[in-house]
C-alpha cells in the first residue's frame, strides 16, 4: 500500500548505536571503506539478510550529508512503495553514519548490473579503479534487454515487470536528484531453489539531495536551478541527458508498468515530504529547505 498522506509531523529519527554490533565481513566494492555488522544473536545466523551495511559519514575538508540523504531516501521509497534497502542513523564509537539493511533475501544471491552487462560486447565496466567517464553501454537499450524475463520485486511481480521498476528507480533518481545510479548500484536476484530472478531492491542513495554541497552552497543558491542541472552521469552520454530525461523515456518504454511511479510521486502530499526532511536530527533549517524545495522543484518537473 502505498501512504501519500500523512498530517501529523514526524518524530526526529533515531540514531542507533551500534558499537556493541560484530562485525562480520567487509565491503570491498567502492571506494571507501564499510562493514557489513550484525546484531551479536544474528552474527552467527546463516544467510546475509540480517546483516547491515555500516557506512561512516565522509570527510575531506568538510563534513558531507549522505548520512541523511540516504536516510531520507528510504523513507521517501516508502512513501510511494518503491523497493528500497531499510536505512537507520547510526553511530559507533567515535564514528557517525548510517546502517543499511542488506537486500539480498536467504536463499538468493545478488549480481551487480556492471557483472551482468559484462557480457554485452558494447559494455564498459566500470569496476575498476580507473572507471571510464562515459558509462557506455550502460543504457536503457541494454538494460531492458538485460531485464527480459527478470521479475519486479516481491509483491510488485504480479502487476510490474523488471524494467517496469528499473524505470522506477531512474524517476525516484530524478525526484531526489541522485546523479549515481552506475551499474554497481543496482542488481538482480536469483533464487538459489529454482534460478528464479528478480531486480533488486534500491540502494546506495547517499549521493542524492545535495549531499556532497556544503553549508554555504545551499545558503546561498537557488535550489531550483539546481534540480535542472541533475544530469544522468553515470548512463552513457549521460552528462548530456537530464535525469528527468532519462526517467521519462524510461517510463515511456515501460508504460503503465513504469509509469505508476511517476503517478505516485506526483500523488504525494507535499507537507508528508517536508516531514521527512524536518525528522532528520542536526540538520541546518537552510539545508531542509534547499532539500524540500529540491524535492518540490523535482515533484513538478517529473509531472508536467
Amino acid at each position: 500500500m502505498v501512504h501519500l498522506h500523512r498530517s501529523a509531523p514526524w518524530p526526529l529519527f533515531a540514531v542507533r548505536d551500534i558499537s556493541d554490533w560484530i562485525v562480520v565481513s567487509q565491503e570491498a566494492r567502492g571506494l571507501d571503506p564499510k562493514d557489513w555488522v550484525a546484531l551479536p544473536e544474528d552474527a552467527g545466523r546463516d544467510g546475509q539478510s540480517s546483516w547491515w551495511l555500516f557506512k561512516p559519514i565522509k570527510r575531506a575538508s568538510y563534513r558531507r550529508c549522505d548520512d541523511s540523504s540516504e536516510k531520507i531516501a528510504s523513507e521517501l521509497a516508502g512513501l510511494i512503495g518503491l523497493p528500497a534497502a531499510r536505512v537507520e542513523l547510526a553511530s559507533r564509537g567515535h564514528e557517525s553514519g548510517i546502517i543499511s539493511r542488506n537486500v539480498t533475501p536467504d536463499g538468493c544471491s545478488l549480481e551487480s548490473g556492471d557483472t551482468l552487462l559484462s557480457e554485452f560486447g558494447d559494455y564498459l565496466s566500470c569496476a575498476g579503479d580507473d572507471r571510464p567517464k562515459n558509462r557506455v553501454g550502460h543504457n536503457l537499450d541494454n538494460i531492458e534487454r538485460l531485464l527480459d524475463g527478470v521479475h519486479a520485486f516481491g509483491a510488485l511481480a504480479s502487476t510490474t515487470s523488471g524494467f517496469g521498476l528499473f524505470a522506477g528507480y531512474l524517476a525516484f533518481d530524478a525526484w531526489i536528484a541522485n546523479t549515481d545510479r552506475h551499474a554497481i548500484n543496482w542488481g538482480v536476484l536469483t533464487e538459489n531453489d529454482d534460478g528464479a530472478r528478480s531486480l533488486a531492491p534500491s540502494f546506495d542513495h547517499g549521493s542524492a539531495l545535495a549531499s556532497g554541497a556544503q553549508e554555504e552552497f545551499v545558503a546561498t543558491r537557488d535550489a531550483t536551478e539546481y534540480a535542472e542541472r541533475g544530469m544522468a552521469h553515470r548512463f552513457e552520454n549521460g552528462q548530456n541527458v537530464p535525469l528527468v530525461k532519462l526517467a521519462k523515456n524510461a517510463v515511456a518504454r515501460a508504460g503503465a508498468s513504469g509509469n505508476q511511479w511517476i503517478e505516485r510521486i506526483g500523488e504525494l502530499d507535499p507537507d508528508a515530504v517536508q516531514s521527512v526532511v524536518h525528522a532528520v536530527p542536526g540538520m541546518s533549517e537552510v539545508r531542509r529547505t534547499f532539500v524540500s524545495t529540491l524535492l518540490n522543484t523535482n515533484q513538478r518537473r517529473l509531472t508536467a
